[in-house]
């Protein structure tokens, strides 16, 4: 891992992360209510591009891209921050794709490769989409150009796609290409397959190893992060329903049993907030052994959003299972979350 990408973050105070933090959060809570969510997934709003342009306008999309180009610099600890608050409103938008596409041009690309995508990452023109699943079968790479078809991560309107070809990574500016939207349980996100034929590569990135082991590494982190601000937030959504809902003219909040499960479900946040740190942590400092804790934190993390948000569901009684509740729209993005990074089974 180049010390390209990393670290100005590492020199700001908890304070300083803090006041990050709560300022993301208060946007989103403002502008990603359950109620706009509800009316992004019928269909209602395009919550998904109004929020696009907020993160543009205030520069959230530049948190991990180096001041020199156009971003803020922020780091492992700005993008999971970004990330985590996200996750905890069930933001819809190709945020881990472009942000991680972003940190794989940052370590791995070429400098005309940064200076040309960078800034228009971090400005908001554009978008990005990767492969969904780690090993994707590589594109085939002839003197005409690559040619294959992936399944991605990224809304129909990515500008490009970042992808492995042979021994190697190409950026292939996605104009002119066929892509196809894919139906997803998760309605806060896409997965597209994209369809080339003959494309010409806009930028080569070094080896497919390299490229790869960064992409993968910022995949792995920001689906943890997100899983994190997620599971906190359906649990805190839960225990407040909970102590409305009455049952046998008492709140289920007051039964001792459910107590028990609201504890269990506490301490797993914590356990997961402190791995996703941890892992953080290693990565700004360039620690040998970043990648291991960036994969673990996305296994284990995702895992227990899966199981959070289960319960929630539980939790919440018949109505947990019902459209105009929030617990489904979590549960479905702990489940795209939990295979997203995955090893490709082809």
């Amino acid at each position: 891992m180049t010390t390209t990408a990393i670290e100005t973050a590492g020199s700001l105070d908890q304070a300083t992360l803090e006041a990050l933090r709560e300022g993301v959060a208060g946007v989103l809570a403002e502008q990603s209510s359950s109620t706009a969510v509800h009316a992004f997934i019928d269909g209602k709003r395009p919550l998904d591009r109004e929020l696009w342009s907020h993160a543009a306008s205030l520069g959230w999309l530049g948190f991990g891209i180096p001041e020199q180009y156009g971003g803020l610099g922020l780091g492992a600890h700005g993008l999971a921050i970004l990330h985590a608050e996200l996750g905890r409103q069930a933001a819809p938008g190709p945020y881990i794709a472009t942000l991680s596409a972003a940190q794989a041009i940052v370590e791995s690309g070429t400098e005309a490769a940064r200076k040309e995508w960078l800034p228009r990452i971090a400005s908001g023109e554009i978008n990005a989409a990767v492969p969904a699943t780690a090993g994707a079968t590589a594109l085939t790479w002839s003197g005409a150009g690559v040619s294959g078809m992936l399944r991605c991560l990224g809304a129909t309107d990515a500008a490009f796609v970042l992808a492995p070809a042979g021994d190697i990574w190409v950026l292939v500016e996605l104009a002119g290409a066929e892509v196809n939207a894919t139906p997803m349980w998760d309605r806060t996100r896409e997965m597209i397959d994209v369809r080339l034929q003959n494309a010409k590569p806009a930028a080569v990135l070094g080896d497919r190893g390299g490229t790869s082991v960064a992409l993968v590494r910022a995949m792995a982190l920001s689906a943890a992060a997100d899983s994190s601000g997620a599971a906190r937030s359906v649990t805190e959504r839960t225990i407040a329903y909970m102590k409305t809902r009455e049952q046998f003219g008492q709140p289920i909040a007051g039964f001792q049993a459910l107590k028990h499960r609201a504890a269990d479900l506490a301490t797993k946040l914590a356990v997961i907030d402190e791995i996703v740190a941890h892992a953080v942590h290693r990565t700004a400092a360039d620690e040998a052994d970043a990648d291991i804790w960036a994969m673990l934190a996305k296994a284990e993390v995702t895992e227990a959003f899966v199981f959070i948000a289960t319960d929630c569901v539980q939790l919440h009684g018949g109505v947990g299972f019902t459209w105009d509740f929030d617990p489904h729209i979590f549960l479905k993005r702990a489940r795209l979350n939990e295979v997203l990074v995955m090893a490709n089974p082809a």
